[in-house]
């Protein structure tokens, strides 16, 4: 009796050890097998032994998803991912096991899994694409704010007679008026490059010529006065001039008789930073008067006629002046694109020693807006 209740005990000990080691294994055809994992099972093959088939080997790339009746294994690498190893049932595990399933695996995920670790991965490709797709929508949709409003030009400018010349310039402006705001800001820089061609063949660059300007503007009272504080740097080494930086502050008025039609005058004073190549009979700093005058004119609703002046001289030497005078006619063909043909005239009385140098030019230019 006691020889039969021993062996009765081995028998059932091990079909207890048997029912542990029995695995689901899910195909991805969609087929479902019940067995033992064997230990001859490698990256390549997992051998299986099943009750009703035997011992059955399956390719590892078929295999989606091994689970035991206590804990969950990690799934098998898709094919295009590489073979994985697969973990032994019996292992403790120490993290949650990532999932990778077909579509229609997802939509009824085993016990205790969630959801969310059934979710097919995306396809790389459509992925990359719906990401190309978000990329142009932001850039079309790209819009410079409301109180902005500036330009670009771009120009190349032709000369013939004694000496020839090619220009090439790029101007820019940007002006912010914050709506409901006394306050203005105005942006402005611009950028040229002259090649220049003596009689004989030889060329030259003539000149490397640099400027930009700030102004702040403050409107007061009714909106027709204003305060200006203008900051203006300038490299000219056409004239000789090294570099020259002046800072004004006045008061101006801005009359305003239609919405096609603007006009500011002003004036002020402050301090000149200049240095010259020629004698140094202005080098350093100097005090500074300035009046200013624009005038914006819009005819049609895409045409419009920019004409300023600003003046400037040195209170101690009357002779001391220089002045800029642009005028400008633009033509908007579309919201982005446009063409101006304008006339620019820069002259200094005195840039060290009496010389007087004169530049102008007439100009063309694409204008793109924003």
């Amino acid at each position: 009796m006691m020889c039969f209740l021993k062996y009765f005990l081995l028998f059932l000990l091990g079909v207890i050890s048997a029912q542990a080691n029995i695995s689901l294994v899910k195909l991805d055809s969609g087929e479902q097998l019940l067995g033992e994992v064997l230990p001859q099972s490698n990256d390549a093959v997992l051998v299986l032994r099943s009750n009703l088939l035997g011992e059955v080997e399956l390719p590892r790339s078929r295999v989606l998803v091994i689970e035991s009746r206590e804990a969950r294994t990690e799934l098998a690498s898709k094919p295009e991912a590489g073979v994985a190893r697969a973990e032994q049932a019996s292992e403790p595990k120490t993290k949650k096991p990532q999932v990778a399933l077909k579509e229609a695996d997802a939509e009824a995920p085993s016990e205790g899994q969630s959801a969310a670790a059934h979710k097919p991965d995306e396809p790389e490709t459509e992925a990359a694409e719906e990401k190309r797709r978000e990329i142009v929508k932001s850039l079309r949709e790209l819009k410079a704010p409301e109180i902005w409003s500036g330009d670009l030009r771009l120009g190349i400018n032709l000369s013939s007679g004694d000496q020839r010349w090619t220009e090439t310039y790029a101007r820019g402006k940007l002006e912010i008026k914050p709506k409901q705001s006394p306050h203005f800001y105005r942006f402005a820089g611009a950028y040229t490059y002259r090649q220049t061609e003596r009689n004989n063949g030889d060329t030259f660059k003539s000149t490397d010529r640099y400027d930009a300007e700030f102004t702040y503007r403050r409107n007061f009272g009714e909106g027709a006065w204003f305060f200006q504080n203008a900051l203006g740097g300038r490299v000219d080494q056409i004239k000789g001039i090294e570099h020259e930086i002046q800072d004004t502050v006045g008061i101006g008025y801005r009359y305003k008789p239609s919405n096609s039609l603007e006009v500011l005058l002003g004036g002020g004073g402050g301090v000149e930073d200049l240095e010259v190549a020629f004698e140094d009979t202005r080098s350093g700093f100097n005090s500074v008067m300035n009046i200013f005058q624009e005038t914006t004119w819009r005819p049609m609703k895409r045409t419009s006629l920019v004409q300023r002046f600003n003046y400037y001289w040195n209170p101690e030497e009357p002779d001391q002046f220089n002045y800029v005078l642009t005028t400008a006619v633009r033509v908007r063909l579309t919201d982005l694109l446009g063409f101006e043909f304008s006339f620019n005239k820069n002259f200094d009385n005195d840039v060290g020693d009496g010389n007087a140098r004169d530049d102008t030019q007439w100009r063309n230019a694409l204008v793109v807006y924003f």
